[in-house]
């Protein structure tokens, strides 16, 4: 273990990084330096090449000045090249057929025979073509660059001059320039590595800042949040990310943490009341009637029990996506009809006018049995916070592809700063009153989930003492 928190060296993102930085360092320089060596050594061949090219002119020159006479030429030629020391020349003239006839004092150094393939090449050579080859000699390390072209005495006889130098100066200066390149390579990479290890370490060190802020937060401290730079970076967006994902934890949590207390709250109350009743039971004999009748409020508040555990099944698996739905084409306005057709007698029991406006065809893509439960759940609590002598009205109607369903009662109402609560889970704006009536508070957050779950939305209008709308948007099914 060689850095913190047990991470093995090697597995560490910096490493990593710096590992990258040296490698991709060390790429570049290489293709750089090989372009570089390249480059040299061509203008270096070049710089011969044109060497050797003055070198062909002076020849002729002097020719001319001998009236075209070649050992004169040579002898005079000679005595001015003799003293050249970086680029020493050896000159040999002979034959188209290859058979040497003149050779400079020096140019045993460059002897080397003609084949067969020799003799093509000089029998190709024009008065106006000049031939550049390097040429290895045995018993030589370093070859030497000859230029070969054609020369006519009077225009009859013709001669191929050879004109050749050794090529050391240019290979000492690239083997000097490689030994230079050689120790400069792991200079210039344990200078890269040492960049990049410093970029990666500046780079990575936010990182580590904000895993330890991010692991002081707990459940306990889901307040918390970790505090951007303010750069407007990735690192910044990182951190932004990390507080929204935070904040969803934090409503997650309270939301569970709510529900449970709701839930322990809402539970204990009819459980305490069937045992407290039980125990009056049991204090001294009792008559039947007295019995039937505890036993017919026993099982009404196991009914609620049965009710509340149902519903509270049904929101976990809405939590988890396990209430999976049955999509399928639903006619709204045949359902809507079924719904009316079967509260309108409990409307009726209640002196309640429960009316359903005009419907037209609205086709929705939905799951039905869920459809049905929701809007069941809206037209009972109308039912039930409406008193005797009240009306409840239900509509539907199409607005710009929705299609939107209506059930407004003439009941208690609801307060307008309630309006943002009456959709959480175990929430009663009269919690008395929703009790004796058998509510459990989940009715309308299994509303809302339902209507979410279709793409939809449901809204509320309400005024106290004088009812409340509760409106159902669904997208309709486009026409195929």
């Amino acid at each position: 273990m060689s850095s913190r928190e047990g991470t093995k060296f090697y597995k560490r993102a910096d490493f990593k990084l710096t590992l990258w930085y040296v490698f991709t360092f060390a790429v570049t320089i290489l293709i750089i330096f090989s372009f570089i060596y390249v480059r040299l050594e061509h203008y270096l061949l070049k710089e011969i090449d044109g060497f050797l090219e003055d070198e062909s002119r002076v020849f002729v020159s002097e020719l001319s000045e001998n009236r075209m006479n070649i050992n004169e030429a040579m002898n005079d030629y000679e005595q001015d090249v003799f003293v050249r020391k970086s680029y020493p020349v050896h000159i040999r003239i002979l034959k188209t057929d290859g058979r040497v006839i003149l050779a400079s004092k020096s140019s045993a150094e460059v002897a080397y025979p003609i084949d067969q393939e020799d003799q093509e090449k000089l029998r190709r050579i024009g008065t106006e073509r000049r031939y550049l080859e390097t040429v290895n000699v045995s018993g030589r390390r370093t070859p030497f660059r000859v230029l070969s072209f054609r020369v006519s005495i009077d225009g009859k006889t013709d001669y191929i001059v050879q004109i050749a130098t050794r090529m050391r100066r240019m290979r000492r200066i690239l083997s000097n320039f490689r030994d230079n390149l050689l120790t400069a390579i792991p200079i210039v990479l344990v200078l890269g590595a040492t960049g990049g290890w410093f970029l990666a370490r500046r780079t990575l060190s936010p990182i580590a800042h904000i895993t330890a802020m991010a692991r002081r937060i707990t459940a306990s401290n889901l307040g918390e949040r970790l505090k951007p730079k303010g750069s407007g970076d990735e690192l910044d967006y990182l951190i932004t990310t990390l507080n929204e994902m935070i904040s969803r934890l934090e409503d997650s949590f309270r939301r569970i943490s709510q529900f449970t207390a709701d839930a322990s709250h809402e539970l204990r109350t009819p459980i305490a009341s069937v045992k407290a009743e039980a125990e009056l039971l049991l204090s001294k004999p009792r008559s039947i009637e007295e019995y039937q009748g505890a036993l017919a409020n026993t099982m009404e508040k196991l009914d609620l029990l049965t009710k509340m555990m149902n519903d509270l099944i049904l929101l976990s698996k809405f939590d988890s996506d396990e209430a999976g739905l049955d999509m399928a084409p639903i006619k709204l306005n045949d359902l809507l009809v079924n719904l009316w057709e079967l509260f309108r007698v409990l409307a009726e029991q209640k002196g309640i006018e429960f009316t359903l406006g005009e419907v037209g065809e609205a086709n929705v893509l939905g799951d039905r049995t869920r459809l049905q439960q929701l809007l069941t759940n809206l037209i009972d609590n109308a039912i039930k916070f409406t008193p005797s002598g009240g009306h409840v009205h239900m509509s539907l109607e199409k607005d710009g592809g929705f299609a939107k369903i209506s059930v407004h009662d003439t009941g208690i109402g609801i307060p307008e700063e309630e309006f943002g609560h009456i959709f959480e889970r175990f929430y009663r704006v009269d919690k008395s009153r929703s009790r004796d009536s058998g509510g459990t508070g989940l009715g309308l957050s299994i509303c809302q989930w339902i209507a979410k779950a279709h793409r939809g939305n449901i809204d509320v209008e309400s005024e106290l003492g004088k009812g409340s709308r509760f409106i159902v948007s669904l997208p309709l099914q486009p026409d195929r």
